[in-house]
């Protein structure tokens, strides 16, 4: 039997949307406390950073699978 091929560019996506996630988690829980609004701001830094990530990453695939007859 062969393995699975596993695309690192989609694993580096699931990655990259767990770690918003986690991050989406964390903003909500400073931003529910009150006077941790400045954690919360540098959770949404945080975001910030990771969706300009998964920007470039999906401009990546989407060249990867151009390449790939996609």
């Amino acid at each position: 039997m062969s393995k699975s091929h596993t695309d690192p560019l989609r694993a580096k996506l699931l990655e990259l949307l767990e770690r918003l996630n986690e991050h989406g988690i964390q903003l909500r829980d400073y931003g529910t406390v009150p006077g941790n609004a400045w954690l919360a701001k540098g959770e949404l830094g945080q975001i910030s950073q990771v969706v300009s990530d998964l920007e470039t990453l999906l401009e990546e695939i989407k060249r990867a699978d151009a390449e790939n007859g996609y």
